[in-house]
């Protein structure tokens, strides 16, 4: 797909190597006499047909040879009370899991004495295709059940919100001017 980084040569053609070419944005390559061929949306084998098709109107028995080199095009979104929120790569086999550590965990607060995790895994979800994916996050990451660690897609959207933490704004001269976590009890 776009953003993706290939190697382009031909077999015995070393000098003819072309180390990193990346896949344009309207998903078109190119590479020696083959302009403006469309790459996206093809696997390795047909995008290296492709290349020998067209390069045989100017070369004798061209054999192009295509390796991947990085995936760019792959992508899932975070977003919510996550520590960091965004778009990732998909560069790679991943599960749920590793997908919340790449966005560094969910985002903590004081609630009195106690550090909790502000993000309500009860109401958090995962779109696939248009519709929720069948993930129970909560069963997941509170109860350690890895049934529900299922792998990454790409355009995946996960979405964490935020837990009814009660909040006050402390204000004035104190030493930590800033939210509270609201208890029933606080004085």
């Amino acid at each position: 797909g776009p953003g993706d980084v290939l190697r382009l040569s031909l077999y015995g053609e070393p000098t003819l190597t072309q180390p990193e070419v990346a896949i344009q944005p309207d998903g078109r390559v190119s590479f020696l006499e083959a302009h403006d061929v469309l790459a996206a949306g093809l696997t390795i084998d047909e995008l290296r047909a492709t290349l020998d098709e067209v390069l045989a109107r100017y070369r004798r028995a061209p054999r192009a040879m295509v390796a991947p080199l990085s995936f760019h095009s792959r992508k899932y979104f975070m977003l919510g009370k996550v520590a960091q929120k965004g778009v990732f790569t998909l560069d790679r086999p991943i599960t749920v899991v590793e997908a919340v550590a790449r966005a560094k965990g969910f985002e903590t607060g004081l609630s009195g004495r106690n550090l909790v995790e502000l993000a309500d895994l009860s109401r958090s979800f995962l779109v696939r295709h248009g519709t929720r994916a069948p993930v129970d996050f909560e069963r997941l990451f509170a109860a350690g059940d890895l049934s529900q660690n299922i792998p990454v897609e790409p355009g995946d959207y996960f979405y964490f919100p935020p837990a009814a933490v009660r909040e006050i704004q402390l204000l004035g001269e104190v030493t930590a001017a800033g939210p509270v976590t609201f208890t029933e009890n606080l004085t």
